[in-house]
């Protein structure tokens, strides 16, 4: 018997590998190899274990698990072989899938779309200045969620624990609902709030629901790489509409309208704020379309000057706006909460294709950020981060100014969490960025949110997440990268 297992079993004894594993697996692979053939008789399981030098429980472990998959049976008199139905066609087969070329792997075509919008970002690190889009991660009032957190996991009622109210639930979206009423001008009722995983999911899950394939979707230029994403995998076709002072300009758009996706309270990624005669020619032009308009308010409540405009949505009379919003801004990435507000009839056929695709949030999570909201944790996050962020797009400023000099062109919007700093005519905005990545400073081209040829070129630096220090720090590396 020895000759059984002569290149076929070789058991590592320092791997993290258990040998029952190892043993299993080897074997498994020689039968489908066709080394070890239908028929073919193995030693007991007393003398397989000293053959093989380990205990007789390993072999006995090994050999059930096989047996129980039907790579072995036990034969009356033979004792165990491997089963007669694994055929040499069979093995060959198999040793073929494993010896030829190797499989060419291809996505959906609205894979691919998905796939082709780029949106790097570090995974697993922490975030270095002046990665845009990130909030004070250090300044979230960490103990008082946890205890929140807690106790919404010990008071979940049997509802809420199993499948419960996939759109939201109750306590959560009446709480939202106030706070956008008072907090943006938001005309809604809570059933009107669907709960998501993000601002993307819900973005993902309009898209899904309410773009069709060809559908002309027109997006701000330049503008939000996420909802091009979403858009583009729904298979709409992309309009991008240029971007003056006032936001996104419908006159300058070249077909009609199926759903316009904008940023009115602050332009992602210029921080320009749409006024009103703009935003009630907006909602003009979707009545005449008969469009939706697709409003997505990411990060308005950091307002430096003043009380922040209210939302577009508090101006529609028709139905006609989606609202869009997130707690990764105002809190942070981690909650991993957005939401959509739509006009009720949308409601209730848009929270089945949620169910459908699954994107719901945690129960527990949504019961302690519906106390969050109602303790007054929210409003007073919020006012502490704007000051906070007020000061550090000052040091940003300044640092620019003084480090770079006339090298950059400064944009300081009203409010937000990242600034553009313009570049030369001439200058390659992703040159410098990659020389950046090399100082380990990041930034993201100004370049890379334009559909057609860049306008512009410059650095979109986000401020809000970074100390003074690294905010200084970050200047000299522009200024060095920049050679000026």
């Amino acid at each position: 018997m020895q000759d059984i297992f002569s290149g076929i079993v070789d058991l590592e004894r320092g791997s993290r590998v258990s040998l029952y594993r190892q043993l299993y697996e080897q074997l498994r692979s020689s039968i489908l190899s066709g080394r070890l053939p239908a028929g073919t008789r193995l030693p007991a399981t007393r003398g397989m274990a000293r053959q093989l030098g380990v205990a007789r429980n390993t072999v006995l472990a090994a050999s059930e698990q096989l047996a129980a998959e039907g790579f072995l049976e036990a034969r009356q008199g033979a004792g165990t072989v491997v089963a007669g139905e694994i055929s040499a066609e069979l093995t060959r087969s198999a040793r073929a899938r494993v010896d030829g070329a190797p499989r060419t792997h291809r996505l959906s075509r609205a894979g691919m779309r998905l796939a082709s919008v780029r949106r790097d970002a570090p995974c697993g690190e922490i975030p270095r200045a002046f990665l845009p889009g990130i909030p004070d991660l250090g300044a979230f009032p960490h103990a008082v969620w946890g205890r929140l957190l807690r106790r919404s996991c010990q008071l979940l009622r049997p509802g809420e624990a199993a499948y419960g109210s996939t759109a939201g639930l109750p306590a959560l979206r009446g709480a939202l609902c106030d706070h956008l009423s008072e907090a943006r001008g938001v005309n809604a009722l809570p059933e009107q709030i669907i709960i998501t995983p993000s601002a993307q999911a819900a973005l993902d899950l309009l898209a899904r629901a309410l773009v069709d394939p060809n559908d002309a979707v027109w997006l701000e230029e330049p503008g939000y790489l996420g909802a091009r994403a979403a858009f583009s995998g729904a298979g709409a076709e992309i309009i991008p509409v240029p971007v003056d002072e006032q936001g996104i300009d419908p006159r300058k758009a070249r077909s009609a309208p199926a759903m316009i996706y904008v940023t009115p309270s602050h332009q992602y990624p210029t921080g320009r704020l749409m006024p009103l005669a703009r935003r009630l020619e907006l909602l003009d032009c979707a009545e005449r379309h008969d469009a939706y308009v697709l409003e997505d308010d990411f990060d308005s409540e950091f307002q430096f000057q003043g009380r922040p405009v209210a939302a577009l949505q508090g101006l529609d009379t028709q139905g006609r706006v989606l609202y869009v919003g997130t707690f990764s801004k105002v809190l942070q990435p981690g909650i991993r909460v957005g939401y959509a507000v739509l006009p009720q009839p949308l409601v209730e056929p848009v929270a089945r294709v949620q169910r459908n695709t699954g994107q719901i949030v945690p129960a527990a999570v949504q019961l302690a950020l519906a106390s969050f909201i109602e303790e007054g944790h929210l409003r007073a996050h919020i006012r502490r981060m704007c000051a906070l962020y007020h000061e550090r797009q000052d040091e940003l400023v300044s640092a620019l100014e003084e480090s770079c000099g006339g090298s950059v062109t400064v944009e300081r919007p009203a409010g937000g969490m990242q600034l553009i700093a313009g570049l030369p005519a001439g200058r390659d905005d992703a040159a410098v960025v990659r020389e950046l990545a090399a100082r380990r400073v990041m930034a993201r081209p100004l370049s890379g949110f334009y559909l057609g040829e860049p306008r512009r070129h410059g650095l979109l630096l986000g401020f809000a997440g970074y100390p003074v220090e690294d905010i200084a720090a970050g200047a000299v590396q522009i200024r060095s990268a920049l050679g000026s």
